[in-house]
């Protein structure tokens, strides 16, 4: 019997230790609201050292490509949306 290795681990991407994201790719059928589920328990168990604009673009690095139309690829591309719309925002605001 040949075992199915994925290229990804669970772990191996650095802003993503539990693999909360790993395995929300990997449940069949997830919808957008269970992404959302998934995603506000990874952004809050995130370690505080770590920016979440790039902890975000390294999960879009890692799955886009694969997953291009899976629910958590579009909600991290919002998560990146709204993250540069918050900084803009603050740029105006500054002057």
């Amino acid at each position: 019997m040949i075992s199915k290795q994925s290229k990804i681990f669970k772990g191996d991407i650095h802003c993503d230790k539990k693999g909360l994201i790993f395995e929300a790719y990997n449940i069949e059928n997830i919808d957008k609201s269970s992404c959302r589920t998934i995603f506000f328990d990874w952004i809050i168990s995130l370690d505080p050292s770590i920016n979440q604009s790039e902890a975000i673009n390294e999960l879009l690095e890692a799955y886009s490509q694969e997953f291009p139309n899976h629910p958590m690829t579009r909600l991290l591309i919002e998560g990146i949306d709204k993250d540069k719309g918050r900084k803009q925002r603050r740029r105006a605001k500054s002057f």
